[in-house]
C-alpha cells in the first residue's frame, strides 16, 4: 500500500506549532498596537490594522483545532513510519538463504530488533493513542469529509497491520527451521558419510561378518532419508549457490548410498523380522502380565473393610484406563504376527496364533469383570465408610469414657467437677449405645450386599464379623465397667455417710460435755451433774463411730488405712479415759484431747476420687 503525503517541513511544523501555543502572548501585543494604531510611533492604516484584526481573530479562534490537527498528524506519520520500518525489515528476513551462519545473523538482527526493543508493544501504544487523538479530532473539526478521511487512513491502516504482523512474527519460526535443517542435514551427512566408507569396506566380508554389520541397516534407511528430507528443504529456501553446492552433495550421496544398497537390501529384511519378533515378544509379555495382573485383582478373595475396598477401587479404575491401551497392543502385535507368520515355519505359525488365542480370551474376560465389579464395590463403599466412622466414633467414646473412670478413681475433686465428669460419663455412654445400634444396622446392610451379589462372592467377611463381635465385646466390658464404679461409689457414699452421721453424734456428746465441764459453780453441785452426765453415756455412740472407722478401713487405699487405723486407737482410749474420770476435772483435757483426735480422723477419712 502506498501513501501519498503533502507534508511540511519539521522546522515549519515546529515554528507553526509554538506560534498557535503561545497566541495569547501575539494577542496581547496586537492589542497594544491596536490601541496605539501605531507600531513604534509609526501610525497603521486603518484598513490594513482592521484586516489585521479579521486575521488574528480567526487564527486565535481556531488555533486548539489545529493543534488537535497537528497532534493527530505527528502521530499519524509516526505509525507510518512504523510500518514503513517493519515492512522493510520483512523484506530483509523473508529472502532466499545463505548457509548456517548468515541465517543465524538474521535471527539474532530479529530477536534485537523485534522482541529486545519490543517493537510490537511500541507500535500498539502508539497506535492506541493516535485513535484516541483521532476520536477527538474528528469530534472538535465536525467535517464529514475529514470524518470519512480519518476514518478510512484509520481502516487501511489496521488491515496492512494485521497482515504486516502476521507474516513479521512467523519469520522467527521460519528461521529457526531453517537453522534446524541446516543442523540435521550436517549431523546426517557427516555420520553417513563414514557410514558408507565402513559399509563399503564391508562387502568384501564373509556373509556372517556382513550381517551382524548391516544389522542396524534400517536405522541407516531413516538417516538417508532424513538427510535428504533437510537437504531438500534447504535447497528451495536457500539462495541458487548453496542450492548448487547441496545439490552436488547430495547427487554424490545418494550415487554411493544407491549401489551399496542394492548389494545389502537383504539385510534389512532379515533385521526387520527380527525387530517384529522381538516386538511381538515384548507385546505379548506385556498383555500378559497384564492379563494376569488384572485377573488376580479380579478374583482373588478380599477382606471387606473400607480401605481394602477403596484400594480395589482404585485398581479397577486404573485397569479401566488401561484396557483400550492393551486392546491397541492387541491389534497391533495381531498384524505383527501375520507379517511374521508369513516368513515362519508352520508350526511357529501356529503356536503364535494359540498365544494370540489364549490372549484374547484373557482379555475378553478381564473386560467383561471389571465393570460390574467396579460398579458394586463403588457402591458397597458407600455404607463401608458410614460404618467405618461409626465405629471410629464409637472406639472414641470408649477411650474417653476409661479416660473420665481413671481420672476419678486416681484424683480426688472438687464436687463441680465431679458433676461434670459424670455428664460426659454419661454422654459418652449415650453416644456409645447410639453407635452401636447404628453399627449394627450397617453392618447388616454391608453384609446383606455382600451376600446378594453374584459378583462379589470373593469377598470375605470374616474380618468384619470379627470387628463387630469385638465391638460388642467392648460395649458389654464398658457396661460392667461403668457398673462395677457407679457400684463403688455408691457403697463408698452409703459407708461415708454413715461415717458423718456417727460422727457428728460423736461430736455431740463431746460438745455437750464440754460445755459441762467449762461451766462453773458449785463445785458439789458440778460433780454430782457431771457424774449423772456421764454415768448416762451410751456405749453404742462409740461402737457406731468404731464401726463405720472400719467399714472405711476396708474402701480405703492401703497407703490411708494406717492413719485411719491409728486415729481410731487413740480415739477408743480416750473415751475409756474419760469414763474412768468422770470425777475428776481433767476430763476437760481429755474432752480437748477427744476432739484433736477426731479433727484427726476426719482429715485420715476423706477418701480420694469421691465427692458425695
Amino acid at each position: 500500500m502506498q501513501f501519498q503525503h503533502s507534508v511540511l517541513s519539521t522546522s515549519t511544523q515546529l515554528l507553526l506549532k509554538d506560534l498557535l501555543q503561545n497566541t495569547d502572548a501575539h494577542k496581547r501585543a496586537f492589542h497594544e498596537i491596536y490601541r496605539t494604531r501605531s507600531v513604534n510611533g509609526i501610525p497603521v492604516p486603518p484598513d490594513q490594522l482592521e484586516d489585521m484584526a479579521e486575521r488574528f481573530h480567526f487564527v486565535s479562534s481556531t488555533s486548539e483545532l489545529h493543534l488537535m490537527k497537528m497532534e493527530f498528524l505527528e502521530l499519524k506519520y509516526r505509525l507510518l513510519s512504523l510500518l514503513v520500518l517493519a515492512e522493510s525489515k520483512l523484506k530483509s528476513w523473508i529472502i532466499k538463504y545463505g548457509r548456517r551462519e548468515s541465517v543465524e545473523q538474521l535471527l539474532q538482527n530479529y530477536v534485537s530488533f523485534i522482541e529486545n526493543s519490543k517493537f510490537f508493544e511500541q507500535y500498539e501504544v502508539t497506535y492506541q493513542i493516535l485513535k484516541q487523538t483521532a476520536e477527538m479530532y474528528v469530534k472538535a473539526d465536525g467535517s464529514v469529509e475529514e470524518a470519512e478521511n480519518v476514518m478510512k487512513f484509520m481502516n487501511e491502516t489496521t488491515a496492512q497491520w494485521r497482515n504486516l504482523s502476521v507474516e513479521v512474527r512467523s519469520v522467527r519460526s521460519m528461521l529457526e527451521e531453517v537453522i534446524s535443517n541446516w543442523d540435521r542435514y550436517g549431523n546426517t551427512v557427516a555420520s553417513l558419510q563414514a557410514w558408507l566408507e565402513d559399509a563399503e569396506k564391508m562387502l568384501n566380508q564373509s556373509e556372517i561378518a556382513k550381517k551382524d554389520f548391516f544389522r542396524n541397516l534400517p536405522h541407516w534407511i531413516q538417516q538417508h532419508t532424513a538427510m535428504n528430507d533437510a537437504g531438500n528443504f534447504l535447497i528451495e529456501t536457500c539462495d541458487e549457490t548453496v542450492s548448487r553446492d547441496l545439490k552436488q552433495q547430495l547427487l554424490l550421496l545418494n550415487g554411493r548410498w544407491r549401489e551399496l544398497f542394492m548389494e545389502v537390501k537383504q539385510y534389512a529384511q532379515a533385521d526387520e523380522m527380527d525387530r517384529m519378533k522381538k516386538e511381538y515378544t515384548d507385546c505379548v509379555v506385556t498383555l500378559s502380565a497384564f492379563a494376569t495382573e488384572a485377573h488376580k485383582k479380579l478374583c482373588e478373595p478380599l477382606e471387606v473393610s473400607f480401605m481394602n475396598v477403596k484400594l480395589l477401587i482404585q485398581d479397577l479404575e486404573d485397569i479401566e484406563q488401561r484396557v483400550p491401551v492393551m486392546d491397541a497392543q492387541y491389534k497391533i502385535i495381531t498384524k505383527t504376527a501375520h507379517l511374521i507368520t508369513k516368513e515362519s515355519p508352520q508350526e511357529e505359525g501356529k503356536e503364535m496364533f494359540a498365544t494370540m488365542s489364549k490372549l484374547k480370551e484373557q482379555l475378553t474376560k478381564v473386560k467383561e469383570c471389571y465393570s460390574p465389579l467396579l460398579y458394586e464395590s463403588q457402591q458397597l463403599l458407600i455404607p463401608l465408610e458410614e460404618l467405618e466412622k461409626q465405629m471410629t466414633s464409637f472406639y472414641d467414646s470408649l477411650g474417653k469414657i476409661n479416660e473420665i473412670i481413671t481420672v476419678l478413681e486416681r484424683e480426688a475433686q472438687s464436687s463441680a467437677l465431679f458433676k461434670q465428669k459424670h455428664q460426659e460419663l454419661l454422654a459418652c455412654q449415650e453416644n456409645c449405645k447410639k453407635t452401636l445400634t447404628l453399627i449394627e444396622k450397617g453392618s447388616q446392610s454391608v453384609q446383606k450386599f455382600v451376600t446378594l451379589s453374584n459378583v462379589l462372592k470373593h469377598f470375605d467377611q470374616t474380618r468384619l464379623q470379627r470387628q463387630i463381635a469385638d465391638v460388642h465385646v467392648a460395649f458389654q466390658s464398658m457396661v460392667k465397667k461403668t457398673g462395677d464404679w457407679k457400684k463403688h461409689v455408691e457403697t463408698n457414699s452409703r459407708l461415708m455417710k454413715k461415717f458423718e452421721e456417727s460422727r457428728a453424734e460423736l461430736e455431740k456428746v463431746l460438745r455437750i460435755a464440754q460445755e459441762g465441764l467449762e461451766e462453773k459453780g458449785d463445785p458439789e453441785e458440778l460433780l454430782r451433774r457431771h457424774t449423772e452426765f456421764f454415768s448416762q453415756l451410751d456405749q453404742r455412740v462409740l461402737n457406731a463411730f468404731l464401726k463405720a472407722c472400719d467399714e472405711l478401713t476396708d474402701i480405703l487405699p492401703e497407703q490411708e488405712q494406717q492413719g485411719l487405723q491409728e486415729a481410731v486407737r487413740k480415739l477408743h482410749k480416750q473415751w475409756k479415759v474419760s469414763q474412768d474420770r468422770t470425777e475428776t476435772p481433767c476430763i476437760l483435757n481429755e474432752g480437748r484431747s477427744l476432739s484433736v483426735l477426731r479433727s484427726k480422723c476426719k482429715r485420715n477419712l476423706e477418701i480420694p476420687g469421691k465427692s458425695l
